[in-house]
């Protein structure tokens, strides 16, 4: 029979009873449709098991989050038996948001694991246990220290991938704070940092607050592209996580994972302009400025002069006005001329 006359003869007999079957999306539990009764479920059953392409094309057409679901009460029967079908559905869903997200279907599914390994070692342990019972072997004997070591040691390589799969995301957010800190704080001491006489620290300590909030919002982008990597992390069992070297290995990962990535984070450091003339040029264009009009007018420059220990105050700021500025005065780009000509070593008073 084929799989178009099949589906053909299911619609017939689903018709029949007068039951329509709804699609649900993976936000909603409840359908309006009236539930299938036993014999409709067996035919379908039996459609699928005649003929698998008919599982795969419903399977396609399943959204994500169905399709999840759909895995973890299938490996739930298949693992724990049919009656724990719907704890284990309840627990994948860890957040009790009513959705599988990728993120619960992983922890769900290692959590399932571990649970399925240490059942099958107690199961082992325990057919152990009888058969040298059995032969006059003691229970002591049948757990001897010899066996401890090979089951619960973990292996270097599994120690380094632990690191390795902690090190990772903390790579990714260090250079993303340490840049985002960077360019932000020399974006701000160059522009509101610049006007209004902000220290480096002060202009750095406002792009870390930058920094901190762009790091909020793409945290979880940076686990996602992480766990996208596939990394061949080990399952390891309950009494495995506890041992000290796994905490090690992930505390140790963590460490050199935010220290490579901070020191990666100063990369813009080589491509910024560190000249912070202007900005000390704007500082003493302020102070000189006495009554903060923006122009430095020539009693202001006698006074200036006056403190440097200059003579002929008054000549020398007449002689510094008419050559730079203009009405007894210079603005601040005329003030930089005079700055850029006392650098370059030219007479400014002639």
């Amino acid at each position: 029979m084929s799989t178009s006359r099949m589906l053909r003869d299911a619609h017939l007999s689903f018709a029949s009873v007068g039951t329509t079957a709804t699609v649900t999306t993976a936000s909603t539990y409840a359908s309006s449709s009236a539930p299938l009764t036993s014999d409709e479920l067996q035919r379908i059953a039996q459609l699928i098991e005649n003929d698998p392409r008919i599982l795969m094309e419903v399977v396609a057409r399943l959204d994500p989050q169905s399709r999840r679901r759909l895995v973890v009460a299938g490996g739930a029967m298949e693992w724990f038996g049919k009656e724990s079908a719907a704890q284990e559905v309840e627990k994948a869903d860890a957040d009790q948001d009513r959705q599988i997200s990728p993120k619960d279907f992983d922890h769900w599914f290692e959590s399932a694991l571990k649970r399925r390994q240490e059942e099958q070692k107690k199961r082992v342990t325990e057919g152990k246990q009888v058969t040298h019972a059995e032969n006059g072997v003691s229970a002591t004997a049948s757990t001897a220290p010899s066996d401890v070591p090979v089951s619960n040691t973990v292996p270097l390589a599994a120690l380094f991938m632990i690191a390795l799969e902690a090190a990772l995301p903390f790579v990714g957010f260090g250079f993303l704070d340490n840049s985002t800190m960077i360019l932000a704080g020399d974006m701000i001491d160059g522009s509101l940092g610049f006007y209004l006489n902000c220290s480096v620290l002060a202009s750095a300590a406002m792009g870390n607050v930058c920094s901190g909030v762009l790091g909020m919002q793409v945290h979880g982008l940076i686990d996602n592209t992480v766990q996208k990597l596939n990394l061949n992390t080990p399952v390891l069992s309950e009494e495995q996580l506890k041992d000290r070297r796994v905490f090690l290995a992930g505390h140790l990962g963590g460490t050199l994972g935010i220290m490579l990535g901070l020191i990666l984070g100063m990369l813009p450091l080589l491509f910024l302009d560190g000249d912070t003339n202007e900005k000390s040029d704007y500082a003493m264009f302020q102070r000189w400025d006495i009554n903060h009009n923006g122009f430095v007018e020539l009693p202001e420059f006698e006074k200036v002069l006056r403190e440097l220990g200059l003579h002929q105050t008054d000549i020398r700021a007449k002689n510094l006005i008419d050559k730079y500025g203009e009405n007894n005065r210079v603005n601040f780009e005329q003030f930089l001329q005079i700055k850029a000509d006392l650098r370059d070593g030219k007479p400014i008073f002639d």
